[in-house]
């Protein structure tokens, strides 16, 4: 019953886990409902989960519903069968989403997000206009947040490509956050949907925009890092994309500038380095043949002066904790076979590429003249850590000596 999953999911105290841990024991938020203080114990359920459950009005729970009717926005919960079963494999799946608009093949599609900076630099804000453009133009889904910076740029580039969008957001679909997105978060909910585990009339809460990150990755094959100082809350999206096993791209930005440090770091880290909207589809394009197609052009679509100044800035609500962890990136296996090439026609020079480089992207080269490698098997034969040789193909990659291929594979780039 509908009404029993909206109470559920509205329950202080609880929360998605808690939500998850219940869900196994009694199966239906029915029986969750109609059980008591001695099941729930049986169930492991903590003394505040316990207590969150013990109450059982309704009323608050039928309002809800009561205004999602009004508003025209749909309740999708957990158990049902058009909810998306990448978001259902997290750890902490929502239990209850609330959409407005049409809301996308989230199953079929490839959805890919794209995330930056509230206080993207101008390039930043240019680049993610321009990558949410040309991912909606290969087939992707573009996925975003609607805050100012990074992300609206991604959505005004994806919504110009005449692709669905999907706007995920820390407060109710009907609560325009920051104001001056009004005109944004109209074209997003008639080209795609708004999302949001909250319901309606709910306010942007500081508390919940990490919460929105994890939904925004959790929808999301990989996600794009735009642009990201070293202290971002874009990095704690990527953060919670390898806890949950996505591919993480980011954008190289110019050396030096505190607002790319982060999006830096992530590449000597091991981050897919993109450039094109192509350069992330492809990696894609072989699970999905049917939807996804190369498009190059657009390369010069950029942000008006009037696009800077309406969204670019800080929110002062979306200010949220700046405690970043930094896991391994995780690596992609792949079942294709290297093919070898020891004559290398039409590639670069690798003599005169030896001259200037370090010793581990020497040896990385060397290795890479016997043919294309997984980063696995490069690692293996020169002798050197992942991370090393992840550092050392992330700057041959920027002096374009070498290229990545789809699978984490690598070659040598061509003349």
């Amino acid at each position: 019953m509908l009404l029993n999953w909206v109470w559920l999911s509205t329950r202080r105290g609880i929360g998605p886990r808690g939500v998850q841990k219940a869900l196994r024991y009694f199966e239906t938020p029915e029986e969750i409902y109609r059980a008591g203080e001695d099941e729930y114990r049986l169930a492991g359920l903590g003394e505040a989960e316990r207590r969150a459950l013990a109450d059982k009005d309704l009323e608050a729970a039928q309002a809800v519903m009561n205004q999602c009717a009004r508003l025209e926005v749909h309740i999708l919960t957990y158990q049902d069968a058009a909810y998306p079963a990448r978001l259902r494999s997290i750890a902490d799946p929502p239990t209850v989403l609330y959409y407005a608009g049409v809301l996308p093949d989230l199953d079929g599609e490839p959805l890919v997000a794209v995330v930056g900076s509230r206080r993207s630099s101008p390039y930043g804000m240019s680049c993610a206009k321009r990558l949410g453009y040309q991912i909606g133009r290969c087939g992707g889904i573009v996925v975003s947040g609607l805050a100012l910076g990074g992300d609206a740029m991604a959505m005004l580039g994806a919504v110009s490509a005449g692709r669905p969008v999907v706007g995920v957001l820390g407060c109710g679909v009907d609560v325009v956050y920051p104001r001056s997105n009004r005109h944004l978060y109209d074209d997003v909910r008639r080209r795609g949907c708004l999302l949001s585990e909250y319901p309606p009339g709910t306010p942007p809460v500081a508390g919940h925009f990490p919460a929105r990150n994890r939904i925004i990755s959790g929808l999301s094959l990989g996600i794009v890092v735009v642009e990201a100082p070293r202290k971002s809350g874009t990095l704690i999206t990527a953060d919670l994309a390898l806890e949950q096993g996505r591919d993480v791209f980011a954008v190289p930005g110019n050396a030096g500038l505190a607002c790319c440090a982060g999006s830096n770091q992530l590449l000597r880290e091991g981050a897919i380095l993109v450039e094109t909207g192509w350069d992330v589809m492809r990696e894609y394009a072989d699970l999905y043949p049917d939807r996804i197609q190369e498009y190059r052009a657009g390369e010069g679509l950029t942000a008006s002066m009037g696009e800077l100044r309406d969204h670019r800035g800080e929110s002062s609500v979306e200010k949220v904790a700046q405690t970043v962890r930094r896991p391994r990136l995780a690596e992609k296996e792949s079942d294709k076979k290297s093919v070898d090439n020891p004559e290398n026609t039409g590639y670069i020079d690798v003599q005169a590429a030896l001259r200037g480089a370090s010793e581990d992207e020497r040896q990385v080269l060397l290795a890479l003249q016997q043919g294309e490698r997984h980063v696995d098997a490069l690692a293996a034969q020169c002798g050197l850590g992942a991370g090393r040789v992840l550092a050392a193909l992330t700057i041959l990659e920027i002096k374009q000596q070498v290229q990545r291929l789809p699978g984490n594979r690598y070659a040598l780039a061509r003349a």
